[in-house]
């Protein structure tokens, strides 16, 4: 099974010129430090241009220009220090390091990041975000999940599992091919008072191992987009669900200039160890919830699709009264793009495209 890989084609997102520069520039600085002795310093530039965006990204301005100065500044100190002969040569960096198993990388990394998440973010901040999410779309999650038989299709750790079982549904299939988030998520699911509710099952979401029609609901959750088989995961949701039944999909759609934040860098560090990189974190004290988004954001690869195409692949498989979720809690980027912050649209483009739809 080869589901995680580099992403089969380019993303169709036309970037500013002078952003895509300065983002290829901190790509070229990053390779030209080919010593393990570096890998602190280029550490440090990567998530500090991350944690940059999320100050500057909130002021009300065009924020190219700080953008393309942000990653100019990060490239130069790159640059300063290759330079500097006493750092380089002592700790060359193998060929291995530089040739990832993507499918073993992506669900290890959420695996690793996952058993680190507190009870607290875990079963209370994602029931009250679901639930505040789903509200503001004026959706009720009661009658949305109460005594339907749901998969949660990509469930990882289960937390979402976990949420919609507590809004009711009768019976909640977790689905995943990560058995270190599949244990974490049975011994969570002992925590609770409704775990008979909770089933969690290993699979592909290539090859979901339930019969046809048989599901009153499929809810996948910022998954199919780490997949190769975006399209084969939608015919697959379409096979199990029942007539009538509805789907929950989010995925990200092209995303602005985060998109290009986050796949330079990403594209900058795939040689850094992700153990390394998650207890550099944890040092900086990045909580629990944040470090899963942080590590996804910088080393899961993405597949982004805008969403005119993502509806015609929902409509292509037989889902109809396509319903786009366009609110969320005050962090999510679709809710600043929604609500007309200034410039939203230049930083997250579609943001996340989430819908709510019914099997034909």
């Amino acid at each position: 099974m080869n589901e995680f890989v580099t992403p089969p084609v380019l993303s169709p997102t036309e970037f500013d010129q002078e952003c895509l520069s300065a983002t290829n520039r901190f790509v070229a600085a990053n390779r030209g430090l080919i010593d393990k002795s570096f890998w602190g310093l280029r550490m440090t530039t990567a998530v500090n241009l991350f944690l940059w965006h999320l100050d500057s990204f909130q002021k009300d301005e065009n924020p190219i220009p700080n953008f393309v100065n942000a990653f100019n500044s990060a490239s130069q100190i790159l640059e300063n220090a290759k330079n500097i002969d006493i750092l380089s040569g002592n700790f060359p960096i193998t060929s291995e390091a530089n040739k990832p198993n993507y499918e073993d990388m992506v669900s290890g990394l959420f695996s690793d990041v996952w058993v680190d998440m507190t009870d607290d973010i875990y079963f209370d901040q994602t029931y009250d975000f679901t639930k505040e999410r789903l509200i503001k779309s004026g959706v009720d999650p009661v009658n949305l999940f109460k005594n339907k038989v749901v998969v949660d299709a990509g469930c990882g750790s289960g937390k979402f599992s976990t949420a919609i079982a507590k809004f009711g549904a009768k019976k909640v299939i977790g689905i995943d091919i990560g058995k270190k988030g599949l244990k974490f998520a049975k011994e969570q699911a002992k925590k609770t008072e409704y775990e008979e509710r909770l089933d969690y099952r290993f699979g592909s979401l290539l090859d979901i191992p339930l019969d046809d029609n048989s599901v009153d609901m499929v809810w996948s959750n910022g998954v199919i987009h780490h997949t190769l088989g975006y399209e084969n995961c939608i015919k697959e949701f379409s096979r199990i669900i029942k007539p009538g039944g509805k789907l929950f999909l989010y995925v990200n759609g092209s995303f602005g200039l985060f998109e290009l934040l986050q796949e330079k860098i990403r594209e900058s560090i795939p040689d850094i160890p992700k153990p390394l990189m998650q207890t550099f974190l944890k040092t900086l004290g990045v909580d629990s919830g944040r470090l899963y988004w942080v590590m996804d954001c910088l080393y899961a690869p993405y597949e982004y699709k805008p969403k005119k195409e993502v509806v015609s692949l929902l409509e292509n498989n037989g889902f109809t009264n396509i319903t786009q979720l366009l609110r969320g809690v005050s962090s999510d980027q679709i809710e600043q793009v929604t609500t007309g912050v200034p410039y939203a649209d230049v930083k997250y483009g579609d943001s996340q495209l989430k819908f709510l739809c019914d099997k034909n």
